[in-house]
């Protein structure tokens, strides 16, 4: 179990991290060159060394919590831990390669003020690190994209937005209005009911998409936004370059998320197949087992997911039909949400592209870390009078 902290600040910044000291101290610099009003850094550091204490307690920001968690440690098991380090009004939780932007703090006093129990920022600002094996052209020394980004703001209804993402199989939760707790900003009370209900804050095998469906149960009042607080970085060890290059693919038991887990069991209604979209399925689906929700699992999209995992991996086209017909779901309607899955995403992008007006999306080359793309971002907002 996992003890309760009362809050000390408005904001706590939680960064869990394994590994990629480089990148997390970039990301630490660059938080307090842009955030000096009483933000709380939280680091959760679970690396097979500690040489990054070397580094942070050299710092001169007396709000900086520093964690060691040597030996094996789940995901799940990390990002909980590095909750009861926080003692932030509201709480935000990012990568250590991500980073953040000053219009943060601006947002979590507008949830203060207004009693809002989480907000959703945009993710509008997406930055990758230099990497000679760039998966966007030409971005070999780093890029950064900016797009769509709006002053604009509204009220979400969460368990609507929620019963939409059950219904496409738990896929792209960050295109629906669910809160997030990773790159979203959320009240420390709400996030003490997921405790108190469930007894942790994370479960499953993935803790943003958990957290996502877990807040959607609890939150009653939600802002969404349509500009960022925070910069989603990809560096060369992320989970979001491992996808996008096809390294979280394989056999089931290979997948590095049953690391730390005994006995895990898993969910019947997702393929057994190692892939982005199993382990979040999986994922979606003992969030709505901790919460005794039922009546949404019964309606949980088997066949979407099946189909999308069915034009993706080919490799598993026997598992996945065998999967499809053990739940129900006919070959026909396989082939159909494989079809769907394949044109309709195309489509609407290459709508967007046409119909999108000038300067909506910028694109950035030779940007050389977080700290720049920062600035770069932080200057399009005062553009648009966010900041």
């Amino acid at each position: 179990m996992y003890k309760v902290k009362m809050s000390k600040h408005l904001l706590s910044i939680i960064i869990p991290t394994k590994n990629r000291q480089k990148y997390c101290i970039e990301a630490i610099n660059q938080i307090i060159s842009t955030l000096n009003s009483g933000v709380e850094i939280i680091i959760q550091d679970n690396s097979d060394t500690a040489e990054l204490k070397t580094v942070v307690t050299t710092l001169n920001y007396d709000r900086l919590v520093y964690n060691y968690h040597p030996g094996e440690l789940s995901f799940i098991d990390n990002f909980n831990e590095a909750l009861t380090f926080a003692s932030g009004e509201y709480l935000c939780m990012i990568g250590d390669d991500d980073g953040v932007l000053p219009d943060i703090i601006k947002i979590t006093e507008f949830a203060k003020i207004n009693n809002y129990d989480a907000i959703i920022p945009g993710l509008n600002s997406v930055y990758c690190w230099p990497n000679k094996n760039a998966f966007v052209k030409n971005g070999e020394k780093g890029y950064l994209c900016l797009s769509y980004i709006k002053n604009k703001g509204k009220e979400i209804q969460t368990e609507k937005e929620l019963v939409k993402l059950i219904k496409n199989g738990g896929q792209n939760y960050q295109s629906y209005g669910v809160p997030r707790l990773y790159h979203g900003i959320v009240c420390r009370k709400i996030l003490n009911k997921i405790y108190n209900i469930t007894g942790k804050y994370f479960d499953g095998l993935t803790p943003d998409i958990y957290m996502a469906v877990a807040l959607s149960f609890v939150c009653k009042k939600v802002c969404g936004v349509n500009y960022p607080v925070t910069i989603s970085g990809i560096c060369p060890k992320s989970g979001s370059s491992d996808s996008a290059t096809g390294k979280h693919t394989g056999d089931l038991k290979n997948a590095p998320h049953f690391k730390g887990h005994t006995s895990y069991i898993w969910d019947p209604k997702a393929p057994a197949i190692y892939s982005v979209e199993s382990i979040w399925a999986e994922t979606v689906m003992k969030a709505l087992h901790a919460f005794h929700r039922e009546d949404l699992y019964s309606r949980f999209g088997v066949n979407v997911l099946d189909g999308i995992c069915f034009a993706k991996y080919p490799q598993f086209k026997n598992e996945i039909k065998k999967h499809a017909k053990k739940n129900g779901v006919s070959i026909f309607n396989l082939y159909y949400q494989k079809i769907k899955f394949l044109i309709i995403p195309f489509v609407k992008r290459a709508l967007k592209r046409i119909f999108r007006k000038k300067g909506e999306v910028q694109k950035y080359y030779d940007v050389s870390d977080i700290t720049q793309a920062a600035e770069i971002t932080i200057a399009e907002l005062y553009k648009l009078g966010i900041l």
